[in-house]
């Protein structure tokens, strides 16, 4: 494990829908790996992810994996919103959280400080806090799985509201 790299502002609002969307991949059989997309902005050092998008993906109990042209039509989605595909999050059957050979291989397009986050159970339970996840960043050529401390330093969720009175 090593420091997650950068700061990360995440909306509060894409953690949601995330958890929402995740349980949703299913077969006639039940539960599937699911995969969502956080989209947004990168300024120097910052990220920002505002916006969760559940692309089309081949699934099952075990595996999720996007095509090319699945991939495209999430890029372009991202496009037509003047964002950029910035994360990947998926689920796995059981509690590991760690990235498989195929997870290493299969991101598309990955990029320094790319994170990809690995939620366990099939994504049923809350994702709070983020250092209970799998989270993994591309740092220097390969992944690499945050420590927890610097997720909780590192990632900040942003409120959708903040009500003083």
């Amino acid at each position: 494990m090593r420091p997650l790299r950068g700061r990360f502002l995440l909306a509060a609002a894409v953690v949601a829908e995330t958890e929402r969307l995740l349980p949703t991949y299913r077969g006639p059989l039940g539960d599937h790996e699911g995969i969502v997309f956080w989209l947004g902005r990168e300024f120097e050092d910052l990220a920002l992810f505002t916006t969760a998008i559940a692309p089309q993906a081949e699934t099952s109990p075990g595996r999720v994996n996007c095509t090319r042209e699945q991939m495209a039509e999430a890029v372009e989605a991202a496009r037509d919103l003047s964002l950029g595909l910035l994360a990947q999050v998926h689920s796995h059957p059981r509690d590991w959280i760690e990235h498989s050979v195929g997870d290493d291989e299969m991101v598309f397009m990955p990029y320094e400080g790319m994170l990809s986050i690995v939620v366990p159970w099939y994504g049923r339970n809350p994702m709070w806090p983020l250092a209970n996840l799998g989270v993994h960043q591309y740092q220097d050529g390969g992944w690499v799985r945050a420590e927890p401390a610097s997720v909780t330093r590192q990632i900040t969720i942003v409120p959708a509201k903040v009500d003083l009175r």
